[in-house]
């Protein structure tokens, strides 16, 4: 009677201490990550602690790498870029064909500083995103990275119309 009292508490200590990944609040303010300094923790802290799937692996990355912005460190930022950069090159090395990776790893190399050297795969990712972007059967997603590529001034109008079919 004991243990079985015993393994039902230690079941509901684990079941409060595992984090739901609020994906469609991360996809939301991706973008905030970088600007947002309490944000940026937030989700930081929550996909830490809950990221399962390749998707939210993919924005645990983004949001490790945000945190390079949100130090003043330079051991520590340049350690947050490095440790982030391999997380997102080895869920897209896993799911290479995945829409969202890509678009994470397009926005973030198009964005970050060009001494960083981490630039390789804008035209490929960029390329890629517009000609999938359309096969993703998450609409609302779909529609905010479109929302998103269509205010980066990244494509050109032929570029977006292909994208938003």
């Amino acid at each position: 009677m004991r243990i079985s009292i015993l393994c039902f508490l230690l079941l509901q200590v684990c079941l409060c201490h595992a984090q739901k990944v609020d994906l469609n609040g991360v996809r939301k303010n991706f973008n905030q990550g970088v600007k947002n300094k309490e944000l940026c923790e937030r989700y930081h802290d929550q996909l830490q602690e809950g990221a399962r799937t390749p998707i939210e692996k993919g924005y645990k990355a983004a949001f490790h790498m945000f945190m390079a912005k949100h130090t003043s460190n330079p051991i520590k930022k340049m350690s947050y870029f490095k440790n982030a950069k391999n997380m997102l090159e080895d869920v897209i090395e896993a799911n290479p064909q995945e829409v969202e990776l890509r678009f994470i790893r397009l926005c973030i190399q198009y964005y970050s500083p060009k001494y960083l050297g981490y630039h390789s795969d804008v035209e490929k990712d960029k390329t890629f995103v517009m000609n999938n972007l359309h096969k993703m059967s998450d609409k609302q997603a779909k529609q905010l990275i479109f929302n998103y590529l269509d205010g980066a001034n990244m494509y050109t109008d032929s570029e977006l119309a292909l994208l938003g079919r």
